[in-house]
């Protein structure tokens, strides 16, 4: 069937609105910050600092009670480690002894010649390589405690990245939204212009107008998503949490090789974790040990006798572990076990490690080039997509539905593509803490 020159003229007028459409740059899109309900007001983010990738993970590890907490522990434990060095308090005794309860004498303190006021000290004496090892179990302790700092401190970094990164995709998913939405509006005009012409039917009209509101509730619900996300980001960063964020993509170095990180992964400071708690089941041995050997005592004391001579008192103690079937030796039975345990967690806490390396490198090299077919044919298919089915419209030769479909078909596919790029970023993330040095150095 021929096609009247005024309904050429009228497609060829939709087909230049749509490609306004099509060719408007992402400037004339809303801008990537949404207003969100919950956010501060829009002067105090105007005069904020935008929001990065690394100034959310420096900000949050700034006042956290959690990190302060254990920051205490480790001051407690060095002190810990000094008193657990020092002698025994030694121990003041006083009193009366050999005070008469019978007879005629009883209660008299001026005939008989045991009774006497007495008065003394006693001072333990362990042996220096009990109390040497005692000082080093607490010096274990307390490296046990700044290791879990140093951790705590690095998957708190981490864990406010990933939150970072929800709040990134919901921004750009928002962003690609709106372009679609704006397109869509355009398209409408060109639908409404073809119709009032008498050149396109109603159920056009109608169509091109249920594509743009549901592009508008698309938006909607990511909007929605985005305000989730920042309420899930300020448990770590407050009111910060809803400043705009930085424009681009975040920035995160890439991985080392796997071979690498597998060895450095023996000085990750989650597993010298394990190490440090090896070390105090140690400590816990060799004390243990040193119970098979006596500790002594030395007491001195003067006694005082109203009316006889005074007295001058000196008592030598001294342990006497003859019976060690059931209590030295089942300690030291005990802290070997507790040893074997440290050791196989020790090795334990490293295999989770590798494997959760393994698995992140993996994925975050297969996602590389996952994007770059998006990148390279995908994307470039689904956008000569919509292009051939707004001329084939235009030209009399397609239909709306086809240009409809073609541009959700692309709003999802740039959807999609966002995905692999936040999941790509995620696993970078958990080989950036994977990687991380014993120090805490990446």
């Amino acid at each position: 069937m021929s096609i009247s020159p005024a309904l050429r003229r009228a497609r060829a007028i939709a087909a230049l609105c749509v490609g306004l459409a099509w060719r408007a740059s992402p400037a004339m899109a809303a801008p990537d910050a949404p207003d969100v309900s919950v956010a501060a007001s829009a002067a105090d983010e105007a005069a904020s600092e935008p929001l990065t990738l690394d100034v959310a993970r420096r900000l949050a590890a700034r006042a956290q009670p959690a990190i302060e907490a254990q920051g205490h522990a480790v001051d407690a434990l060095r002190a810990a480690a000094v008193a657990a060095r020092q002698l025994p308090d030694p121990t003041l005794k006083g009193g009366v002894t050999d005070l008469t309860i019978t007879g005629p004498d009883v209660g008299t303190l001026r005939r008989q010649t045991d009774t006497q006021f007495t008065v003394g000290i006693a001072q333990a004496f362990p042996r220096g390589d009990k109390r040497r090892l005692r000082g080093e179990r607490a010096d274990a302790e307390a490296a046990l405690a700044a290791r879990r700092l140093l951790t705590d401190r690095l998957t708190l970094e981490r864990d406010v990245g990933l939150a970072w990164l929800d709040v990134w995709k919901a921004v750009q998913a928002q962003s690609l939204a709106r372009q679609a939405e704006h397109e869509a509006s355009l398209q409408l005009d060109a639908v409404r212009i073809a119709y009032a012409s008498g050149r396109s039917a109603q159920a056009d009209v109608r169509a091109a107008s249920v594509a743009l509101e549901l592009l508008r509730d698309d938006r909607a619900k990511l909007e929605q998503d985005e305000a989730h996300a920042r309420a899930a980001l300020s448990r770590w960063l407050g009111d910060v949490a809803y400043r705009p964020l930085a424009p681009g993509a975040p920035d995160i170095a890439d991985p080392p090789p796997l071979p690498e990180l597998l060895t450095g992964l023996r000085t990750h400071p989650h597993v010298n974790i394990a190490d440090a708690e090896v070390t105090v089941a140690e400590a816990d041995v060799a004390l243990a040990k040193q119970a098979y050997r006596p500790d002594f005592s030395i007491e001195i004391g003067y006694g005082h006798r109203p009316a006889f001579s005074d007295y001058v008192n000196l008592q030598v103690g001294i342990d006497l572990p003859v019976f060690t079937a059931n209590r030295q030796d089942r300690s030291l039975l005990a802290r070997r076990a507790e040893l074997e345990r440290a050791e196989a967690l020790r090795e334990d806490s490293f295999r989770e490690h590798a494997a959760d390396a393994r698995l992140n490198h993996g994925d975050w090299v297969l996602l590389g080039r996952r994007l770059a077919s998006f990148d390279s044919v995908i994307l470039p298919e689904a956008e000569a997509r919509i292009g051939a089915a707004r001329l084939a419209w235009a030209g009399g030769q397609g239909t709306l539905a086809a240009v409809l479909d073609a541009r959700q078909s692309l709003l999802t596919t740039r959807l999609r593509r966002l995905d692999l790029e936040t999941d790509r970023s995620r696993h970078a993330l958990a080989l950036r803490y994977l990687g991380v040095s014993a120090d805490g150095a990446k």
